[in-house]
């Protein structure tokens, strides 16, 4: 790309960006050349913990490592500072930012972005769990709390390092790697944690909610799938109703995500981290019309299905 013989290329690492225009001025992406380098997916990412495997079945664990993670850490080492938190699996598009509002008593209460060891340090002696002679806790028979977390693509080596040496701070043997089967053992449940986003919403909140229902997991598939195997039958009941809802009926809606998010949010079914974005380079040399914020007449994904947008779009230079 930095000699022209490329004219689009796959989301690159924020740290990445600022070489590539030193190099190449005619790179641009959906922000131009400023941070954050593209624009917001729809997938924000979380810690996925396997909600089947012990002690990960017990929401005092999961809230425990949540307060052991510095979301700002991450977005500061992992992406430069380039990136946002998400408090919620929801990305904060615009027809979605009601339903997010409608909960801030409900994060105000536990907030999902919090950074506070000390509260995670309570939670787990209050469950029986002891520092040993190494500083890892252990349960009352002498097991770690050992976490091998897997991740993938941009967000794993973005993410993934950093979490993990987080988590070690604060005494979880935690690991991590970008093993080649991640979507067949994710998919299939066969992991303890792992990085991964959420393909839900985008307009209203059903399809977000549908994630966690029981009905949905194992369902084959990379989207609308309980990732987190996480079982709750009066949850399951709230979305029912999101389901037979009108979708225009937005009062109502917005009270059925309430319901929901009163069950979701104390028990944490993932760990919510940051938002996801698309960092696509994007070359100037040859071809303009590309998509941006100036001009975002479709997002620039070439592996979405809207990407011939893009193609019949493009007006040649010369």
């Amino acid at each position: 790309m930095i000699s022209n013989q490329v004219d689009f290329g796959p989301s690159m690492q924020p740290a990445t960006h600022p070489t590539v225009f030193r190099q190449n001025p005619k790179i641009v992406t959906h922000t131009g050349q400023k941070p954050p380098y593209g624009y917001m997916d729809w997938w924000p990412i979380s810690l996925y913990v396997n909600n089947e495997k012990p002690p990960f079945n017990d929401k005092d664990v999961r809230w425990a490592l949540s307060y052991f993670i510095d979301r700002q850490q991450i977005i500061d080492v992992g992406y430069v500072g380039a990136s946002q938190a998400a408090p919620l699996p929801l990305p904060e598009y615009p027809p979605l930012r009601p339903y997010i509002a409608s909960v801030k008593d409900l994060l105000a209460k536990n907030n999902t972005l919090e950074f506070n060891p000390k509260k995670g340090e309570e939670l787990l002696t209050r469950k029986g769990w002891k520092k040993d002679g190494g500083g890892i806790w252990t349960d009352a028979q002498g097991g770690k709390l050992k976490l091998d977390v897997i991740g993938f693509g941009a967000s794993g080596p973005a993410i993934g390092p950093v979490l993990t040496e987080l988590l070690k701070r604060q005494g979880v043997d935690a690991s991590f790697s970008l093993p080649p089967d991640f979507d067949d053992r994710f998919q299939k449940g066969q992991y303890t944690g792992a990085l991964y986003g959420h393909g839900g919403s985008v307009n209203d909140p059903y399809h977000t909610l549908r994630l966690y229902q029981s009905v949905s997991v194992a369902v084959p598939g990379a989207h609308l799938v309980n990732f987190a195997r996480w079982k709750n039958e009066a949850y399951n009941k709230i979305v029912d109703d999101v389901f037979v809802t009108d979708m225009t009926n937005k009062a109502r809606l917005t009270e059925l995500f309430h319901k929901a998010m009163e069950i979701w949010i104390p028990e944490l079914p993932d760990i919510p981290l940051v938002h996801n974005f698309h960092r696509i380079p994007m070359n100037t040399t040859y071809w303009t019309n590309w998509p941006t914020e100036q001009n975002a007449y479709v997002n620039g994904a070439f592996w979405h299905l809207t990407y011939a947008m893009v193609l019949w779009n493009l007006q040649p230079t010369q």
